[in-house]
């Protein structure tokens, strides 16, 4: 680059909030589009979406992946521990995140990257090279980037888009300007944000052939972000056709599916000589996981499309709900990543309180996942939009390709697949989905509250339920307990939204 030049991004937390913006200060001296392309670079870009603090996510407690110990509940989720955001999603207490203080998902996450995503874009605009070779292939990864944003954000904030529905509900609002000192635009409904979000999708198909890295999208990436767009608004047929376009895509650039997924009967653990874990510990939990490659804990190792940085949630238990949806003998899945470890373990006073030897599940401490987009969702994405049209020999096709990466043996194929009806494959496919899709985001999350809308099928649930002891908690799957709230300290800068302060107490814990 001829010129050199300094951006230093500062986020507007305290004195523009109003703004929810990047403001870039200092010398700035943006002279090409490479000057705005180094900002898609950057992590704020993928990070801090349905995270809290300690990198851990809340909005997955709301979910059936995860369980809370009577040793945790009593001990560990008290008042003042750091994350009680989790504790209160898992028994749907409302609010559950305090009103009065900031989000990490709402501001270092999707509007700290959609801030740099409109930087990149007005400033292409303002160089007039929006129609150059690199200027386009700039905003449509700037676009493709802040589709995806606001996708999540609108799937999170808001009720899941019904096609059957007016999807009326106001949510957020759709911020597409770089500059800190213009307004926000009103709250845009469901229905508006879908909109804005498929131009966004449509524009990105300028994205390039090939990205070095998959946080950055290419092509292959925008196809498959408009499959999941159109698995969210229930278009199947929408969904088969830019399945099989990133699809196919990336079997050119990749030569085939051994390129895009990993086969995890090639993989093992290196367990170090001596090595004496505690009794009834798996050795595993301390050795290094080895693939076919070196790139397990990279962000561009084969199976991630288009990356975004997930939550980690080693040290929460597992349900047995998630537990139980495998097939413990033959998956993979199960026998690498869900071991035994010591649970959580406290002394009161003189008395010890300990839960023992657990199962938690291990694969986001293994290896390198993403909430982004992977190869093999993709093909299960695919696969659900062919079942959901009756197309069942490809669906199982589908299915069956990504098992025989998955399971081990004589079991690598869908017992009996050929004679299953709509629904009986339909329901094993979302149930690959659940194993295959990170158990710390909020993907598990999200489905529940899409799938809610398949009324009478043995995959929707009106409720979810979850357990602490003999205590049960229940909520019903609707906007009010699965969307999360916009905090006090937005709202109060934002009167034109008209939104009331939300001046509940929040004590998820009163002690």
């Amino acid at each position: 680059m001829k010129n050199i030049f300094i951006f230093a991004l500062v986020f507007l937390h305290v004195s523009c909030k109003e703004f929810l913006d990047v403001k870039p200060v200092g010398r700035l001296i943006p002279s090409q589009v490479e000057d705005f392309e180094n900002i898609l670079n950057s992590s704020t870009t993928l990070d801090y979406h349905f995270f809290d603090n300690n990198r851990g996510s809340s909005y997955a407690f709301l979910g059936d992946n995860f369980t809370i110990s009577d040793n945790q509940a009593r001990f560990l989720y008290v008042s003042t521990h750091p994350n009680i955001d989790r504790y209160a999603a898992f028994t749907f207490y409302r609010p559950y995140l305090d009103p009065n203080k900031p989000q990490y998902t709402w501001e270092w996450g999707i509007y700290s990257a959609v801030g740099l995503f409109n930087t990149v874009i007005s400033g292409v605009a303002e160089l007039k090279a929006t129609e150059t070779e690199l200027g386009k292939t700039v905003v449509a990864q700037a676009k493709a980037g802040r589709a995806w944003s606001y996708m999540v954000a609108t799937m999170g904030y808001g009720p899941i888009y019904d096609p059957n529905g007016d999807n009326s509900a106001k949510v957020l609002p759709f911020r597409v300007s770089a500059d800190p000192s213009s307004a926000n635009p009103q709250l845009s409904t469901t229905r508006e944000l879908f909109d804005l979000i498929e131009e966004d999708l449509q524009a990105a198909l300028d994205a390039p052939a090939q990205v070095s890295n998959p946080s950055r999208a290419d092509k292959t990436a925008v196809y498959g972000l408009r499959a999941m767009f159109y698995m969210y608004k229930r278009d199947w047929a929408a969904v088969v056709q830019n399945a099989n376009e990133a699809w196919e895509l990336a079997i050119a650039q990749k030569g085939g599916p051994d390129g895009l997924i990993y086969d995890y009967n090639t993989f093992s653990y290196n367990v170090r000589t001596g090595a004496s874990p505690p009794p009834g510990v798996d050795v595993e939990v301390s050795s290094e996981l080895v693939g076919p490659d070196q790139n397990l804990q990279q962000t561009y190792h084969r199976e991630n499309l288009f990356y975004r940085i997930a939550p980690q949630g080693t040290e929460a238990y597992p349900s047995d709900d998630f537990l139980d949806n495998f097939d413990k003998e033959n998956d993979r899945r199960y026998q690498l990543f869900a071991l035994k470890s010591l649970g959580y373990n406290t002394k009161q006073g003189v008395n010890t309180y300990s839960d023992g030897v657990v199962i938690k599940y291990y694969k986001g401490a293994k290896m390198n996942i993403n909430q982004g987009l992977t190869y093999p969702e993709l093909i299960l994405m695919r696969a659900e939009a062919n079942a959901r049209l009756n197309n069942l020999p490809e669906a199982l096709a589908d299915i069956n390709l990504l098992r025989k990466y998955r399971y081990s043996g004589n079991n690598r194929e869908l017992a009996n697949g050929t004679e299953l009806n709509q629904d009986q494959l339909l329901q094993e496919i979302l149930n690959e989905r659940r194993r295959e899709l990170p158990i710390e985001s909020f993907q598990r999350t999200f489905d529940i509250k899409r799938l809610a809308l398949d009324t009478g099928k043995p995959w929707c649930k009106s409720t979810v339920v979850h357990r602490i002891g003999d205590r049960e908690y229940t909520a019903p799957v609707n906007n009010e307990f699965f969307s999360l709230p916009i905090s006090n300290i937005i709202i109060q800068f934002n009167p034109q939204w008209g939104l009331p302060l939300d001046n509940r107490p929040y004590l998820p814990k009163d002690q």
